[in-house]
């Protein structure tokens, strides 16, 4: 029996040596490593704080096991990183664990890339108001008769510790009404701000018409500028841009009135009945702009007078959420009534994350 084994056995013996080398590569052949790029999924940040753009969003890692394995599991692996280590400003961390793993499979970062850079911006605002500052007055003979900022105010974002330093009103320079006999603008590049805030809507500057009219005593037909449009009902979450902000109207008088007393004495206004819904967070019925028809309403001291004309007789309007409502819709984070003062800090809705 055993000389019978012995028989030849410098071939049995290679066959033995080749069929294990060939066992091993055949299971050397069922594991793959690979390097890829995961995703880094983002913590829930509180304090008004948020994920900015251009923080890293994958993690390089190198992925090993059964290569069934690998290809099955690797799309849905994420990396996490803890909101402990995240504060304002540029963040390098690192990350804390894997997710989306199986066993037997082995997920290990690759030496040099540990770290992931995040930027993180604070969602809080504060809503400043413009204040212009007219000085002197027109000439003889005529008048101001109404002014418009646009925009009315401005939306600061960034770190609340930083907002004492802008305050909560707008000064623009002294503008002269000396010598002026007729209507004009005039532009204010916005106030630069402290690092770490920034202008929301990336405004660049304010412009302030003022419109000047000629104190006419004449009785007869003639024709109003500058008689500004007000909105009536409007919804205490919402705002409204004009197409126009002021109206001409044609009228016609029997006696003497002074250009003071009709400017004082009419009221344009359009009815505006956009809602905010705050649970869904939109505008009711919609956010497209709407055509309104103006209406003009006189002081009984110009019943001697006749509207002849309003120009334009309707204007567009286009609503927007104010900046300042909160992620609940009701202008303040305690679920309050949406009269919150202007000038007040609320943390703005949460964009979502891709």
């Amino acid at each position: 029996m055993i000389k019978a084994l012995l028989n030849n056995w410098q071939a049995k013996l290679g066959s033995i040596i080749l069929a294990t080398l060939f066992y091993i590569n055949l299971q050397n052949s069922k594991i793959l490593v690979r390097e890829v790029n995961i995703k880094i999924e983002y913590p829930k940040l509180t304090g008004g704080l948020i994920i900015a753009k251009g923080s890293d969003t994958t993690f390089p890692v190198k992925v090993e096991g059964v290569r069934d394995y690998v290809n099955f599991y690797t799309p849905s692996l994420k990396a996490y990183i803890s909101p402990a280590d995240l504060h304002p400003g540029e963040n390098i961390v690192n990350i804390v664990r894997f997710g989306g793993t199986t066993p037997g499979l082995r997920i290990s970062k690759i030496p040099g890339k540990e770290k992931v850079k995040i930027l993180v911006e604070s969602n809080v605002s504060r809503t400043l108001i413009i204040e212009p500052k007219l000085a002197g007055d027109p000439p003889k003979d005529y008048i101001k008769s109404s002014h418009f900022v646009s925009p009315t105010s401005l939306v600061v974002v960034g770190n609340p510790s930083e907002f004492d330093k802008v305050g909560r009103i707008v000064s623009l320079p002294s503008i002269s009404l000396k010598d002026k006999t007729k209507t004009f603008t005039q532009k204010f590049k916005v106030p630069d701000l402290p690092a770490g805030l920034r202008y929301r809507d990336n405004v660049k500057e304010v412009s302030v018409t003022v419109n000047i009219v000629a104190d006419s005593s004449t009785p007869g037909e003639s024709i109003v500028l500058g008689v500004p449009v007000k909105c009536q009902n409007l919804d205490k979450n919402l705002e409204a841009e004009f197409s126009e902000q002021e109206v001409s109207v044609k009228l016609q008088s029997r006696t003497p009135l002074r250009s003071i007393q009709i400017i004082k004495g009419l009221n344009a206004s359009v009815v505006c009945s956009h809602k905010y819904d705050p649970k869904t967070k939109k505008i009711l019925p919609d956010g497209k702009p709407v055509v309104a028809k103006v209406r003009l309403e006189k002081a009984p001291s110009l019943k001697s007078v006749e509207i002849q004309g309003v120009f334009p007789d309707r204007i567009s309007i286009l609503y927007r959420v104010r900046p300042d409502i909160g992620s609940g819709g009701t202008g303040s984070e305690d679920g309050g009534d949406g009269n919150s003062d202007p000038g007040s800090e609320e943390p703005l809705p949460e964009p979502e994350e891709e």
